[in-house]
């Protein structure tokens, strides 16, 4: 019985150290302004979240992570604001065999400007990979959007079906007027 206690034990002490590899940072700085950080993990996740805000300016930053089962789940999201709004995402959810997952995103606004950034990179299946990237940046009253989204769900098909990365447009308002940039 003394045996097949201590087997459970390990066995259960190397599932809780799979999931202990997950790293978080979370960073919040203001100046007279709001700044809100968050950043979450599970599995063997690098996250990194990094909010600034300045002068009244708003800056929210978050990051999601996941990838448990062998997959990995790597990210980061930065929000600057100094005087305006800046709001960055994140996600990266990874699952399966060789699955990694990768997603940067960043914001920066200064002076009344608006500046969102999304980022969402999922990979799920065998020899799976996805990246995603995302910036945008506001100055002086002007609105700045950006998105990007990455999906890679291999499974077990040959030959295996690859999904590239889907680019969103940016918009950017210059006086008045809106336009549409890739």
């Amino acid at each position: 019985m003394t045996r097949f206690t201590t087997s459970f034990a390990f066995a259960a002490l190397c599932l809780i150290a799979a999931d202990a590899n997950a790293q978080v940072t979370a960073s919040s700085y203001s100046s007279g302004g709001t700044a809100v950080a968050s950043a979450s993990g599970r599995g063997n996740t690098r996250l990194n979240a990094t909010a600034i805000a300045r002068n009244g300016g708003y800056a929210s930053a978050n990051m999601n992570g996941r990838g448990t089962n062998g997959g990995f789940a790597s990210g980061r999201s930065t929000a600057i604001a100094n005087g305006g709004t800046a709001i960055s995402n994140g996600t990266s959810i990874a699952n399966g065999w060789g699955a990694r997952s990768h997603v940067n995103s960043t914001a920066r606004s200064s002076w009344g400007g608006f500046a969102q950034s999304n980022g969402q990179a999922i990979a799920n299946g065998n020899f799976s990979s996805a990246t995603a990237n995302a910036g945008a940046t506001a100055r002086w009253g002007q609105r700045s959007f950006s998105a990007a989204r990455a999906v890679d769900n291999r499974g077990w098909v040959t030959p295996q079906p690859v999904y590239q990365p889907s680019v969103q447009p940016a918009y950017q308002t210059y006086g008045g007027q809106t336009y549409r940039g890739w």
